[in-house]
């Protein structure tokens, strides 16, 4: 079973009107979910290092008439281009394999949540025989939830993520 990122959004409790990112976008469909929760008065960023993600994303959501999101180009591990404490929850989804540098990249996250903001961590738990990331580039769910802790948050609760994923939210203090 994979994952559905709906359901997962969908226990972040956002309300019409909130603001969320989709840190390491991809596709998007973590976008288009947080997208239709905070709803047309709300605000979404979809943030990726890939310029061709981005633009594809782009026309996927001028197809589907989604209009609160903006696209953001950067190398999160360098910088987050969104307004300090501005967000209510952000998703974090089969990214923190690809990172060099995670603990730089999670002081960057924790200062663009608000107090309480919600932090969605959705990362493979292991490589699945050539399924998921290299065996040598997995994060396991221990370390994970560790470093999300170090960088002042608490954990909230564990999540379903189906059979090839760990799923946790973590609170910003």
């Amino acid at each position: 079973m994979f994952l559905t990122p709906e359901k997962l959004v969908r226990e972040l409790y956002l309300k019409p009107g909130m603001r969320a990112a989709d840190i390491g976008c991809g596709t998007g469909v973590y976008t288009i979910a947080l997208a239709n929760q905070v709803g047309e008065m709300g605000q979404v960023y979809a943030v990726d290092v890939h310029r061709d993600a981005l633009h594809t994303l782009a026309g996927t959501l001028e197809k589907r008439g989604i209009m609160n999101v903006e696209m953001l180009w950067a190398n999160v591990e360098k910088s987050v281009p969104i307004d300090a404490y501005s967000l209510d929850a952000v998703v974090v989804s089969n990214v923190l394999f690809q990172l060099e540098n995670i603990e730089s990249f999670l002081t960057h996250v924790s200062k663009v949540l608000k107090p309480e903001g919600q932090l969605l961590i959705v990362e493979w738990s292991d490589s699945h025989g050539g399924v998921g990331p290299h065996k040598d580039h997995v994060v396991p769910e221990e370390l994970a939830e560790q470093l999300v802790q170090k960088h002042g948050f608490r954990m909230l609760k564990r999540l379903p993520a189906g059979d090839y994923h760990y799923a946790f939210i973590a609170l910003s203090m």
